[in-house]
C-alpha cells in the first residue's frame, strides 16, 4: 500500500505542464502506480479543460497566429514522452513510462555505473541539465547506509523495489519521499530487499559528516 504521494502542488503544476522534463518523468512514473494521485491529476487536467471552455473566445491576428503555428511545427516530438516500447525489464515495478529510457534488460549490466558500496547508477539524460534537474536509477544492496547529506534545493525519490528509511520515514514500493533544502538525512536500504530507485533533485547534493568535504569535492 503506499502511503507516502506527491504533494498536490506539485501534481498541479504536472498537469499544466509547468514540470521539468525530469520532475515529470518522476510524476509519471508514480501515477501509473498511484491511483490515488493518478485521479488528481485527472481532476487538475479536467478542471484546466473546464476553465478553458467557460473563458470568452480571444481574436487572434494573422501574424500571432503563424508565429504559434510555426512554434508548433518546430517542436523536437523526441523531446517528448511517447508511448513506452515493448521493452522488457527484469524490475518488478518499472513502470513503462520509465522503461524506455534504461539501457538493458538487466539491471546489473555494465552500462550501470559503479560507485562505493556496491552502489549501481544510470543517469537519464533528459536535456534538463542546464536546469540543474537530475534523474538518476539506484540500484541499492541491502541493508546500505548512503552518506548523510541535505540538498540546494528539491528532491523527490520513487521507491521501485525493496525500500528504504531515513529520519522522516520508511520508504516502500510506490512510495515517494520528497526532500528539500532545510532536510538532512541518512538512508538505509531494507535490510533483505535492498532498494530500486529513481530520484529527481534540483542543484547539488551537500554531503555532511566525516567525508562531507570529500565527496562535496567529487560531486562538482
Amino acid at each position: 500500500m503506499i502511503k507516502h504521494h506527491i504533494h498536490p502542488e506539485i501534481l498541479m503544476a504536472y498537469a499544466a505542464g509547468k514540470t521539468s522534463p525530469s520532475v515529470s518523468l518522476i510524476v509519471a512514473s508514480h501515477i501509473t502506480l498511484c491511483a490515488e494521485c493518478r485521479k488528481v491529476v485527472e481532476d487538475f487536467e479536467n478542471l484546466g479543460g473546464k476553465f478553458l471552455e467557460d473563458s470568452d473566445p480571444v481574436e487572434v491576428n494573422s501574424s500571432s497566429l503563424e508565429s504559434i503555428l510555426g512554434k508548433i511545427d518546430n517542436i523536437d516530438l523526441d523531446d517528448q514522452f511517447v508511448e513506452p516500447t515493448n521493452k522488457v525489464n527484469s524490475f518488478k515495478n518499472m513502470p513503462s513510462v520509465l522503461s524506455k529510457y534504461l539501457p538493458d534488460t538487466d539491471k546489473l549490466t555494465d552500462k550501470w555505473k559503479k560507485s562505493i558500496g556496491g552502489i549501481r547508477y544510470f543517469d537519464i539524460d533528459l536535456g534538463d541539465f542546464k536546469q540543474n534537474a537530475h534523474a538518476r536509477m539506484l540500484s541499492i544492496p541491502p541493508g546500505r547506509k548512503l552518506p548523510h547529506h541535505g540538498h540546494e534545493s528539491q528532491e523527490l525519490t520513487l521507491v521501485l523495489e525493496g525500500g528504504f528509511k531515513d529520519e522522516n520515514g520508511s520508504y516502500n514500493a510506490g512510495d515517494v519521499a520528497i526532500e528539500d533544502e532545510n532536510n538532512l538525512h541518512t538512508p538505509v536500504s531494507d535490510p533483505s530487499e535492498g532498494c530500486v530507485c529513481l530520484v529527481v533533485y534540483e542543484g547539488k547534493l551537500k554531503f555532511k559528516g566525516l567525508f562531507g568535504p570529500i565527496l562535496n569535492i567529487l560531486n562538482k
